[in-house]
């Protein structure tokens, strides 16, 4: 059986969306994300800010299959910000719930610098995330991480991830 995938986008005044294809493949997933992370039409920080995917439980093949508490739900990568400059998260349930990251593009040189990056969260407000310049990414930068994580399940390397409270 074939893993399935849920994803989501949210827009500043559209909000959150959950999507789920029933006819999709591992590499109709990777394509959608591919398109919604490179397309300044999509990803622009105003209509739509964030995208992520999740995978269902094995065995699942629908999402209404899967309880809103189950640990599959909690375990995702996402990101937030515009196809030219965003950050990419990853959550991984574990013994204490779970455990969140920020992704850097390569390890980051010097700890103590950090830079921000903002984007329209709808209804006047502004969200701001605090980061390592190495963790700002482009679209085209965060389509290999979704491709590893949705066709073979991996998560990106120890020393590209921070550990983060959100």
């Amino acid at each position: 059986m074939t893993r399935m995938f849920a994803t989501w986008t949210v827009g500043a005044e559209l909000g959150h969306a959950d999507g789920f294809d029933w006819d999709q493949t591992p590499d109709s997933v990777v394509a959608e994300l591919a398109r919604r992370l490179t397309d300044p039409r999509v990803l622009d920080g105003r209509t739509f800010f964030s995208c992520g995917v999740w995978a269902l439980p094995e065995g699942a093949d629908n999402i209404t299959e899967v309880a809103d508490d189950d640990p599959a739900r909690a375990t995702y990568m996402q990101v937030g910000g515009r196809c030219t400059d965003l950050v990419l998260e990853v959550r991984v349930t574990d013994e204490e719930g779970y455990s969140h990251y920020a992704v850097a593009r390569e390890p980051v040189g010097d700890p103590g610098a950090w830079t921000e990056l903002s984007w329209d969260a709808g209804g006047g407000s502004t969200c701001t995330v605090r980061c390592h310049p190495e963790e700002v990414l482009t679209g085209e930068q965060a389509v290999p991480f979704f491709r590893d994580y949705v066709l073979r399940g991996a998560l990106p390397r120890p020393e590209l991830l921070r550990r983060i409270d959100v």
